[in-house]
């Protein structure tokens, strides 16, 4: 855990932290409205959980092949990563937590030999010093290249809620 970047410690505690013990999840980018509802909506239905429609194609994550074409022509039943309640310990939230250790496991000798070196660390990034990152993980390797191809699986079973965060000037 310590050698992967901060982006993708964060994609992994949300993981863990919505399968172990449920709940809400928002990035840094700014929500003005009361969650209360949502979390209403959840604990009233059979369904895993909720979260904002995915804001459109270039949304989707970069997995390759079929099936990122399959989830772009189809983005509107999948749920964006940035805002979610989710009940914990769901079928749902097994497969996201197994496959996100999964992608950690099959690279571990690498991240052993090439630990982030900055909190935004990714495969191939320039280091301010010219030098290019050899960490293992692609921008978005462990966060939506899991995530929405299992929520894309499970879309009959995640609700959509008007719960998407403001997408600008959050950095």
């Amino acid at each position: 855990f310590p050698l992967l970047s901060a982006v993708h410690q964060c994609d992994y505690l949300r993981c863990y932290v919505l399968h172990v013990y449920g709940g809400g999840y928002a990035d840094i980018k700014h929500t003005s409205k009361s969650w209360v509802p949502f979390f209403e909506l959840v604990d009233a239905s059979p369904a895993f959980g909720a979260g904002y429609t995915e804001i459109g194609p270039h949304g989707v994550a970069t997995v390759g092949g079929a099936l990122e074409a399959e989830m772009k022509a189809n983005h509107d039943k999948l749920v964006g990563l940035c805002a979610m309640v989710f009940k914990a310990r769901t079928e749902f939230t097994e497969a996201w937590f197994q496959e996100t250790n999964a992608v950690i496991n099959r690279k571990a000798d690498a991240l052993l030999k090439n630990p982030a070196r900055h909190p935004q660390d990714r495969l191939g990034a320039q280091f301010t010093d010219g030098s290019l990152s050899a960490y293992p993980f692609e921008w978005t390797e462990v966060g939506g290249n899991v995530f929405h191809p299992i929520a894309y699986r499970y879309a009959d079973r995640i609700l959509h809620a008007d719960m998407a965060p403001s997408f600008t000037n959050y950095r």
